[in-house]
């Protein structure tokens, strides 16, 4: 079995809908359900967005579940280069958390190399253009156009997401190869407005929003903005995930 993490709605039903024989996951303290995408079996999980609920969420996971033979953790990213529009797929060679002060890596961990490569050859096989580095996992959103780059520099990173590298790292101390590949939300020249309007499990805070767009109401484009790449961003993660997994034994 095939175990897929994503951190919220946005992300996990995409997914769930391209699953034939879907069925939630009856186990207490996990969202999920579980299904098949061609001959593979698969449970998907929701971890909740932020590395302290992606951390609890996916190591509760991993003990409950049985008969585990990979790890995939996806969902979307905000780039830290130039080069990576909106919805571009991305696969980690490595995972990495910023140390709090600054960006440079804290714990780096490197994805399952044969699985890596077993990603690329049925994305290249799909016609499913990605780029391949390294991903840095932080607990705060890197919001600025400034930071993005920053971050960049003193990393090495091509990405940012907020839950990759503790779930590589649960799925690591439990001995199971994992991989991860994600899909571009915000390039690297965008501020990352809207963002702060969601809260842990992705949904908007219509209190905030409310209050923000009154005292602020340009920011609605900012926001509209946010909401259409979320659904490219998504969109094309679970179509890359699904082209995958159709081409893999």
């Amino acid at each position: 079995m095939i175990l897929v993490f994503c951190a919220f709605g946005a992300e996990f039903e995409p997914i769930r809908a391209r699953l034939a024989m879907k069925a939630p996951l009856k186990h207490d303290g996990i969202r999920g359900c579980h299904g098949h995408i061609g001959n593979i079996s698969l449970a998907l999980v929701a971890t909740g967005v932020g590395m302290r609920q992606a951390q609890h969420n996916a190591a509760h996971a991993l003990d409950t579940l049985h008969d585990i033979d990979l790890v995939v953790i996806t969902g979307v990213a905000g780039a830290l280069t130039d080069d990576l529009p909106i919805g571009r797929v991305v696969l980690g060679d490595k995972l990495m958390t910023r140390q709090e002060e600054n960006f440079r890596p804290d714990r780096i961990l490197d994805v399952s190399r044969n699985w890596f490569e077993v990603f690329a050859r049925a994305l290249t096989a799909a016609g499913v253009e990605y780029a391949s580095g390294p991903m840095m996992t932080s607990r705060r959103a890197i919001m600025t156009e400034s930071d993005k780059h920053l971050a960049h520099v003193a990393s090495g990173a091509i990405t940012v997401d907020m839950e990759s590298a503790v779930i590589g790292l649960e799925a690591n101390n439990r001995q199971l190869p994992f991989v991860c590949m994600r899909t571009i939300l915000d390039t690297a020249g965008q501020d990352l407005t809207g963002a702060v309007l969601a809260d842990e499990n992705g949904h908007v805070r219509l209190l905030a929003a409310a209050k923000t767009l009154i005292k602020n109401p340009t920011m609605i484009v900012g926001v509209a903005r946010l909401i259409r790449n979320l659904r490219l961003a998504t969109d094309s993660m679970a179509v890359a995930l699904e082209a995958v997994l159709r081409r893999i034994d």
